[in-house]
């Protein structure tokens, strides 16, 4: 009798775990009945999935660009400075990369670089300079600027990228699992070697060059640059400069 009973409860234990995993009618009308739709497979979306990846890019051309980089000591040659060599510019590591030869990359840190050119994607040659070398508003920044427009007011350019965090939210299903490098460009002005952030108004623009007021008002006035962009700034500094 005992063994009969013994026989019985393991034939009714393998048919209890023999039962299929997968989600049972009963729990997936309660789940739809609670607002959420199950499809036939069984499989609740939203609660898992792949990760997320970093997506844009940290240089400013990922474009190997012939340029000249001037360096603040001397090097093994005994020269300051490297010409005709590809490079770019890590904007996130604040690094400039050097391409010796196909396969052999080099990485000079910022804070070794004094300025450097390089060739642009509009067939012209970009300057850019170590922001130590400017005094003020500099001294919050690391990196470089690019000097846009030169004379009694030099235009500077500081391009940066900043990350932008990952925010899905699993339990919704919204939001996105990416992080993202955004690229971003501040404006400044330097005079006499010290360098400040520039506002992009009208008022503040003529204030800065209120030597120069009455002709500057009347060439906005005229010309009509958009002083938000950088051909409207280039604009505006060039005819400035022009008139000293």
């Amino acid at each position: 009798m005992h063994f009969l009973l013994l026989i019985v409860s393991l034939f009714i234990g393998c048919k209890v775990f023999s039962q299929p995993t997968s989600m049972t009618q009963t729990t997936r009308d309660r789940i739809n009945f609670s607002g959420l739709t199950i499809p036939q497979s069984g499989v609740l979306y939203g609660l898992s999935g792949d990760a997320g990846q970093l997506l844009g890019t940290a240089y400013l051309d990922s474009t190997w660009q012939a340029g000249t980089v001037t360096f603040y000591t001397k090097l093994i040659s005994g020269t300051d400075s490297l010409t005709g060599v590809p490079v770019r510019y890590d904007l996130k590591a604040e690094n400039l990369e050097i391409r010796a030869k196909p396969g052999d990359v080099r990485v000079a840190k910022g804070s070794t670089v004094r300025q450097f050119r390089v060739n642009n994607l509009l067939g012209g040659t970009s300057h850019y300079i170590n922001v130590h070398e400017f005094g003020s508003d500099a001294a919050k920044l690391t990196g470089f600027v690019e000097q846009v427009v030169s004379g009694q007011l030099t235009l500077l350019c500081y391009p940066s990228v900043y990350l932008k965090r990952a925010n899905y939210n699993a339990a919704l299903s919204t939001g996105s699992k990416d992080d993202v490098l955004i690229p971003r460009t501040d404006w400044y002005v330097a005079q006499n070697g010290h360098m400040s952030r520039l506002s992009l108004t009208r008022k503040a623009i003529l204030a800065l060059m209120a030597d120069k007021k009455d002709e500057i008002d009347r060439f906005i006035s005229t010309a009509d640059p958009d002083l938000k962009t950088r051909a409207g700034l280039i604009s505006v500094f060039s005819h400035y400069n022009a008139l000293h």
